[in-house]
């Protein structure tokens, strides 16, 4: 076909304007910008009032030009896309090809085209180019995303800075980090929701990661569990190097562990079923001022003083001489449930920062800081009971076997310091140990071993007892009315599984504080807690003396009981024996949070006399143990070892944030059981064997994503509701039943009246037959034979892929083969 031809005029510029166009126009109207943006500008301008007949006769002009030339539309891109010689490319004007294809203005020709043919062909065009763009930026992220075997330390996972991280992520690959943000939120929603960011998450399901994986997003969970396993073992060669190269200080603590595994599909060797374990953590203190207890000043202090047994006047006088000190708590308890009171708004009481509200100082408090963190390593749980006598030994040797460097006989024999174990919910130590007394030498009789009972488990045993004392009837204005009216579901029955412990350490705060609130205002003759503001600080100080005084003491309890029966007002009695109890309690809670062991050692005696009151036969006996210890057979070195570095830890270093020791281990239990459980089809006894170990770390790396996240504005726990009111509905029925006034003469029944299982547990005569039958009972002497004929004790390393077998001993006084 023909060429058609083009009109002359259109190559002289004759038809390049419209009929109504001006070469005068309004000088008052600045001109467009020179150069190629502003010849764009000025014909976009002169064509937005050209009728599309004009304008589709110019395209034909043009294009019949093209075809004159040997040019079409495509051929004229693509040789503009820098497509030619370099020589031959300089001929053209660069300034207009790159106003076509960089200013953004032009966008909008490619985001105008309504052809379906156009459409498909440039979104196909524009997904090449989307996923070069994506390859080059996961080149980009390859080196900084690669993570090599040697890394897989706590030391560097912990320097990961992820904000850091992302920022950099973000600059490698811009392309894909757009094109993520955009699938995750439209952009009115991503102009809205100005918090949302999609780098912020915490955890995903067994599912999601195998899910992820598939996508070649993530790991899947076999590498995961392998990596986890790496850590592990390099914590367990941490614990070692701490143990044996260091010759750090070492304790530790085991538990057991019940674990339900489930199966859908029902076999008679594959059912679902319960099965026991047991986990084990190492503690090693690298406190400077720490040194580790010798063994031998031990055993000769322990020979001598196990003969000469405690009486009650020992336990009498160490209640004695702390009683002022727990007093003077007892007063700051008071006031402190004054400033935590709404209506008293302590925030902006004028004299707040004056002495009065200062809480005393501490008797024994143990140091803060990072550098004094509890350094924990959790060994490899295993497939083995502990409740039994013979689970409990075959417990023992694995952990013996797990934390020991080979030692020979003669290696064995110079060890001189002590090691430590705590024990809290299980006897089966304690038989064991007695069988061996008469062993031929002091390795096989056990006696590198310290038992000691977890404070935690005390604390629950203590909680358990207030409740069963004061639990009485709603008539006796005991726990059970308190427990109706703040609605606590669940506490009449004591227990130790579930959170029980969580809700019946509020509920007996609350109940105290109503409590005390309500002898605020009745000593201060005050209407509400407002009015006390308007007390000077002198009456205020004077009030909550009385208040401990007069209303919860065991001075004031004895003066009740020494008024004849018609003056006596047991009401009254139960209240006042409440509030001591309860200021006990709250002061035991304190000093374990804060760190005061010293305050823990006062509060001894009157643990004791709760326990045998309350005819708590186990803790009666491990306390009657520990006192025995500290007055008689611990050398002083070994006293003030157990107390700083054996009663609580501090994982983090934190202000009021210890813990005992036997909290500590039911929270690696639970780390293991639930926060970090392995997922089918990976749990097997096994593979939670084989990763244990490297929960401490997955703990640290999980709190140290959740601070880069910001996740801690949500916090790690649920939100505490307002406790304000029901400590409120509470305070006014102790203030509408008048507990807190003495009426004489108002009786009740004996079921309704409380025991006081202090002054039952206090009774000379009984404890002393109590501590008697105790001791008669107790190992009082070991032999002191050291006959290293017989091989020492042999176990097998548990990891081995032998069967080599290891000769395992205790840390050695010169560090260069401990364990």
């Amino acid at each position: 076909m023909p060429r058609a031809r083009v009109p002359r005029q259109y190559f002289e510029g004759a038809d390049l304007k419209d009929e109504d166009d001006s070469d005068s126009g309004d000088e008052s109207e600045p001109s467009p910008a020179r150069g190629p943006l502003g010849r764009t500008t000025r014909c976009a301008s002169r064509l937005e009032t050209t009728s599309h007949r004009r304008i589709a006769a110019r395209l034909r002009c043009t294009i019949d030009f093209m075809a004159l030339q040997g040019l079409d539309v495509a051929t004229l891109l693509y040789y503009l896309s820098w497509n030619l010689d370099d020589e031959e490319d300089e001929q053209l004007d660069a300034d207009d090809r790159d106003n076509l294809f960089t200013h953004t203005s032009n966008l909008g020709v490619i985001k105008g085209i309504r052809s379906q043919g156009a459409r498909e062909a440039m979104d196909a065009w524009s997904l090449d180019n989307v996923k070069m763009l994506v390859l080059k930026d996961l080149h980009a992220l390859s080196a900084m995303m690669t993570c090599p075997p040697s890394n897989l330390t706590e030391e560097h996972l912990l320097s990961i800075n992820l904000v850091d991280s992302v920022r950099e992520a973000r600059a490698l690959a811009p392309t894909l980090w757009d094109l993520l943000l955009s699938a995750t939120c439209t952009p009115r929603q991503l102009k809205k929701n100005t918090y949302k960011d999609p780098s912020e998450s915490c955890g995903v399901s067994g599912k999601a990661a195998d899910t992820l994986y598939l996508w070649k997003i993530c790991m899947n969970q076999k590498w995961i569990y392998g990596m986890l396993k790496s850590i592990g073992n390099r914590n367990h060669q941490q614990m070692l190097n701490d143990i044996h190269v260091l010759g750090l200080p070492v304790a530790g603590s085991h538990n057991n562990l019940d674990l339900g595994f489930k199966t859908y599909k029902q076999r008679t060797d594959n059912k679902s079923h319960f099965d026991s374990g047991c986990a084990a953590t190492i503690y090693t203190f690298t406190d400077a001022s720490c040194v580790a207890p010798n063994a031998k000043a031990f055993q000769q202090k322990w020979h001598k003083g196990a003969k000469d047994p405690i009486s009650s006047l020992d336990i009498f006088d160490a209640e004695t001489s702390g009683a002022e000190r727990l007093f003077q708590e007892n007063k700051y308890t008071v006031l402190k449930i004054l400033m935590m009171s709404t209506e008293f708004s302590f925030e902006t009481y004028t004299q707040r920062l004056h002495s009065v509200f200062a809480r005393p100082p501490a008797v024994l408090q143990l140091p803060i800081g990072r550098e004094h963190a509890t350094r924990q390593y959790m060994l490899k749980t295993v497939h083995k009971e502990e409740t039994s006598l013979d689970g409990n030994d075959k417990c023992m040797q694995e952990w013996f076997s797990q934390a020991s460097a080979p030692l020979s006989d003669s290696q064995i024999r110079k060890c001189t310091e002590l090691a430590t174990l705590r024990r809290y919910d299980s006897m089966t130590m304690k038989p064991g140990r007695k069988l061996r007394s008469w062993d031929l030498n002091w390795w096989n009789r056990m006696e590198e071993i310290l038992e000691l009972f977890g404070w935690f488990h005390a604390q629950i045993y203590q909680e358990h007892s207030i409740i069963k004392q004061h639990y009485t009837t709603t008539k006796g204005m005991g726990l059970k009315m308190a427990f109706d009216v703040l609605e606590r579901k669940g506490l009449g029955a004591p227990s130790v599984q579930g959170n029980y412990h969580q809700i019946a350490q509020e509920a007996l705060k609350h109940v105290t504080m109503a409590h005390v609130r309500d002898l605020w205002q009745l000593v201060g003759n005050a209407q509400d807690l407002t009015e006390l503001r308007a007390k000077t600080l002198e009456d205020l100080n004077a009030i909550a003396e009385k208040i401990v005084t007069d209303y919860a003491s065991t001075n004031a309890l004895t003066k009740l009981d020494a008024l004849p029966r018609e003056e006596q007002d047991d009401l009254f009695k139960n209240a006042v024996m409440y509030c001591r109890d309860g200021l006990d309690y709250w002061n035991l809670d304190d000093a374990m949070l804060s760190g005061d062991v010293g305050r823990m050692e006062l509060l001894l005696p009157r643990l004791l006399y709760r326990y045998h009151g309350g005819n708590n036969c186990k803790y009666t006996i491990e306390f009657l143990k520990l006192f025995q210890s500290i007055l008689r057979e611990w050398p002083e070195d070994l006293k003030e070892f157990v107390m700083r570095h054996c009663w609580l830890a501090n994982t983090t270093g934190d202000k009021d944030a210890f813990l005992a020791y036997d909290m500590v281990q039911e929270h690696n239990i639970r780390d293991i059981k639930y926060t970090f459980m392995v997922l089918r089809p990976f749990a097997t006894w096994d593979y939670i064997h084989k990763i244990s170990a490297s929960i401490p770390t997955q703990r640290k790396v999980k709190d140290h994503v959740e601070a880069n996240f910001n996740h801690f504005r949500r916090g790690k726990s649920h939100t505490t509701p307002e406790a304000e009111k029901d400590i409120k509905n509470l305070q006014d029925a102790y203030q509408t039943t008048r507990v807190h006034v003495r009426v004489p003469g108002q009786h009740l029944m004996a079921v309704d009246r409380a025991k006081d299982f202090v002054a039952l547990g206090s009774d000379q005569l009984k404890l002393d037959a109590t501590i008697k039958r105790w001791s008669e009972r107790r190992t009082s002497s070991r032999a002191t034979t050291e006959d290293w004929e017989l091989e020492p004790p042999i176990h097998t390393h548990a990891d081995s892929d032998d069967t080599t077998q290891m000769q395992v001993g205790i840390r050695r006084a010169d560090g260069s083969a401990n364990s």
